[in-house]
C-alpha cells in the first residue's frame, strides 16, 4: 500500500470509529478536546411515581432564579406523558438542576382543539419578558402538530396555538411534532420532526421571535448517514446544542428506527455541528457512564439544558429520570 493510500485509510478508520481529526487518538488526550461528562449517581432524580402520572417524558429544566418573584425554587422542570390520550405537562422545581426535585403539579393541557398534550420544550424569550412554551398536539393541525403557549411564572400558561405545521408540498404524514428549539444571537433556530414513523424525516426552523417560523425546504433524513450504522437514528429534537472551547456541538440521543413510545435500545452522544446547524461533522461518540441499578437501555427521552455554564443532560429510561453533567477537563 502506498503512502498516500496508508494515511487515507487510517483516516478512514479513524473517521468510522468517530476519532476527531486534530491528530489525537489516545484517549487522555481526547479528553481536553471532547465534552466530558459525569452522573449524579443513586437513585433516579424524579419519577412518575413522584409526579403522580402513568408516564414520564421529554423532563427538561430551566432556570428561573431572577426571572420570576419569590419562585418555589431556583429551577422549575417540566415533562409530560408518554404517549397518552389525553396528555398533560407537569412542573417540578429544585434549588440545583442535578435535584432533588419536588413536585408542583399539571401545569397545563390542551384542551381547545386536538388531544395528547405533550413534549414541552421551555424557552425565556428575553425581549418579550415571558417563558415560551412549545408542546405537540395531535389532530390540532394537519396531524400531530407543533404549538406555543406563554407564561410569566410557568405556573399559568396562555394557549397561542399551531406554530409548526407541514407546509404545501412536504411529503410525510404531516408530524412536525417533537420540537425543540435554541437562540443563537438574534436568531431563533429549532429542530422538529417532519412526518412521522420510523423512518420519519427531520426540519430545521428559523424564527426571529419565537412565533412565526420558516421551514428550511431541504428535508433532513433520518441520520444513519452520520452514524454509519444501517437502521440506527440521531435524534435532533432529543438533543441540544451548545459550545465547548469555541466549537458548536451537539448532544443527543442514538437508537434504532423506531416510533410510538415503543421499547426500544437508546444511549447518548456528542459530535461537533456544523454551524448552520444542519449536519453533525463526524460520527457520533458515545457518552458512557456506569450505568445506575434503576437505568435500562430503553431510554425514551433524552433533552439539554444548558445553565450557568454547565450542559445538563436529562434522560428518561422507562418511568425514571437522570442526569449528566458537564466537567471541565484541563489541557
Amino acid at each position: 500500500m502506498s503512502d498516500l493510500s496508508s494515511v487515507a485509510f487510517s483516516k478512514a478508520k479513524k473517521a468510522s470509529r468517530g476519532v476527531l481529526p486534530y491528530g489525537f487518538a489516545e484517549q487522555q488526550s481526547r479528553k481536553g478536546y471532547i465534552p466530558q461528562f459525569d452522573k449524579v449517581k443513586g437513585d433516579p432524580i424524579y419519577t412518575a411515581a413522584m409526579a403522580g402520572t402513568n408516564s414520564m417524558y421529554w423532563f427538561r429544566a430551566v432556570k428561573v432564579e431572577g426571572l420570576i418573584e419569590n419562585p418555589k425554587g431556583k429551577y422549575y422542570a417540566t415533562f409530560s406523558t408518554n404517549h397518552d390520550a389525553r396528555g398533560g405537562i407537569g412542573l417540578a422545581y429544585s434549588d440545583d438542576p442535578k435535584g432533588p426535585w419536588v413536585k408542583h403539579g399539571e401545569v397545563y393541557v390542551d384542551t381547545v382543539v386536538g388531544n395528547s398534550t405533550e413534549t414541552p420544550f421551555v424557552i425565556y424569550n428575553e425581549k418579550e419578558k415571558l417563558f415560551f412554551m412549545y408542546y405537540q398536539q395531535s389532530g390540532a393541525g394537519i396531524n400531530q402538530s407543533t404549538l406555543l403557549a406563554t407564561s410569566v411564572d410557568m405556573l399559568t400558561w396562555t394557549r397561542v396555538g399551531i406554530v409548526l405545521d407541514k407546509p404545501p408540498g412536504f411529503p410525510g404524514d404531516g408530524h412536525t411534532g417533537y420540537f425543540a428549539c435554541f437562540i443563537l444571537g438574534d436568531k431563533w433556530i429549532g429542530f422538529s420532526i417532519m412526518g412521522g414513523g420510523d423512518f420519519g424525516r427531520k426540519a430545521i426552523w428559523y424564527s426571529n421571535d419565537g412565533r412565526d417560523w420558516v421551514v428550511d425546504p431541504r428535508t433532513m433524513l433520518g441520520g444513519n448517514d452520520a452514524t454509519l450504522t444501517a437502521g440506527e437514528n440521531f435524534s435532533r429534537s432529543n438533543a441540544g446544542v451548545f459550545e465547548y472551547r469555541g466549537r458548536l456541538w451537539w448532544a443527543g440521543m442514538m437508537s434504532a428506527y423506531a416510533s410510538g413510545g415503543v421499547t426500544t435500545v437508546a444511549r447518548p452522544a456528542v459530535a461537533l455541528i456544523s454551524e448552520n446547524m444542519r449536519q453533525l461533522l463526524h460520527r457520533p461518540m458515545d457518552i458512557n457512564f456506569p450505568p445506575q441499578s434503576w437505568e435500562t437501555t430503553n431510554m425514551q427521552s433524552m433533552m439539554v439544558s444548558v445553565i450557568d455554564g454547565i450542559v445538563y443532560i436529562y434522560y428518561v429510561t422507562d418511568k425514571n429520570v437522570g442526569v449528566a453533567y458537564s466537567v471541565e477537563v484541563d489541557l
